[in-house]
């Protein structure tokens, strides 16, 4: 079978991004308890964006020493092969799944408290970028009957869209201002306007990208590198925001996503940052006098079924901007490289 590795990651020095290549490898066997996917298709993720593009800062060596690496966690396939133990759990051959690549122990004090995004013993299964992939059961999760594939490749980063919402408390009558119109942004649009945010603010680089922030619900958008942007967006929500979610990975976005946010105020920061990734905050000003409450998203604890639920309220199909055979992930992470499309996924099983 065909998989997908990172042979190199972005060389600051010889200004070259990260590299991507295809690779014959063994078909793998699920023992008892677990299940071999097809996968059909596999979207790239901003962490994989990272790891090509970006600077890793502290984790640059550490992955380094990994590659060539396999990746690809943002999955949904078809049940290829059950283990006796997995069908016996009512997975069967054939079922539609999404896939959590995480897989928790269920034993530490963290899995037990609710919390098994925080796991003590946690393993990561990056492997969809592959015609195959083997999962253990507590990673499947069953799509309702009639889903579509394409889009089902979306839950996993809607779960993690769901965990940054829910940190931030959007909910009626609240305005949010979402820095980054990727694909987590443009589902934290739809998810600010279920909940019945009244204003929606967005912020990119990319005009496109704004663009479809608008048609998916947002009030206003603004271009970061505009030098007025800040004051406008103020402006337009008639004050400074109650929930602000902030995915770039940019420390500048991080700054301004402190600055709009209102007294007692709800700020999320869901994304990785490289290099320097320092925030300054002024302790008296924001914390003490303005009672701000900042957030960390990693992942999103148990949130797989919700997320499969609320899907069907959202228009996932319009933030995937590009998809691509197999046969074609070297265009596909061409196109990445613009840095131009919110979603880019890749058909596995052409």
């Amino acid at each position: 079978m065909k998989q997908l590795f990172i042979t190199s990651v972005r060389d600051f020095e010889k200004n070259t991004m990260g590299t991507v290549e295809a690779r014959e490898m063994p078909m793998p066997e699920p023992a008892d308890d677990e299940v071999r996917v097809k996968v059909v298709y596999s979207s790239i993720c901003g962490s994989d964006t990272h790891t090509l593009t970006g600077h890793l800062g502290e984790f640059e060596e550490g992955t380094k020493a990994m590659l060539p690496m396999s990746f690809g966690h943002e999955v949904s396939g078809i049940i290829h092969k059950a283990g006796p133990r997995a069908e016996a759990l009512g997975y069967h051959v054939g079922d539609p799944v999404v896939i959590n690549y995480a897989k928790y122990c269920h034993a530490c004090d963290n899995c037990r408290s609710g919390h098994e995004n925080l796991c003590t013993n946690l393993e990561f299964c990056m492997n969809g970028f592959a015609e195959y992939a083997v999962y253990n059961v507590t990673q499947v999760f069953k799509l309702p009957e009639g889903s579509d594939l394409m889009t089902s490749a979306l839950i996993e980063p809607l779960t993690i869209a769901l965990a940054a919402a829910e940190q931030a408390h959007i909910s009626y009558g609240k305005s949010v201002a979402i820095m980054g119109a990727g694909g987590l942004g443009l589902m934290l649009v739809q998810l600010a306007r279920l909940a019945g945010a009244s204003t929606v603010t967005v912020f990119d680089l990319v005009d496109e990208k704004l663009e479809l922030a608008r048609k998916l619900g947002a009030d206003y958008t603004f271009n970061s590198s505009q030098p007025d942007a800040l004051q406008q967006a103020i402006d337009a929500a008639g004050g400074l925001y109650d929930c602000v979610l902030e995915g770039t990975g940019a420390v500048p976005a991080a700054e301004m996503a402190l600055q709009l946010l209102a007294r007692n105020g709800d700020g999320v920061y869901f994304a990785m940052y490289g290099k320097d990734p320092i925030l300054k905050v002024n302790l008296h000003n924001d914390f003490y006098w303005d009672q701000k409450h900042l957030h960390g998203v990693i992942m999103g604890a148990g949130l797989f079924p919700k997320a499969i639920k609320v899907s069907r309220r959202l228009d996932l199909k319009s933030i995937i901007q590009r998809v691509y055979p197999l046969s074609q992930y070297e265009k596909a992470f061409e196109d990445l490289y613009t840095k131009k499309f919110a979603k880019i996924v890749i058909k596995m099983d052409e």
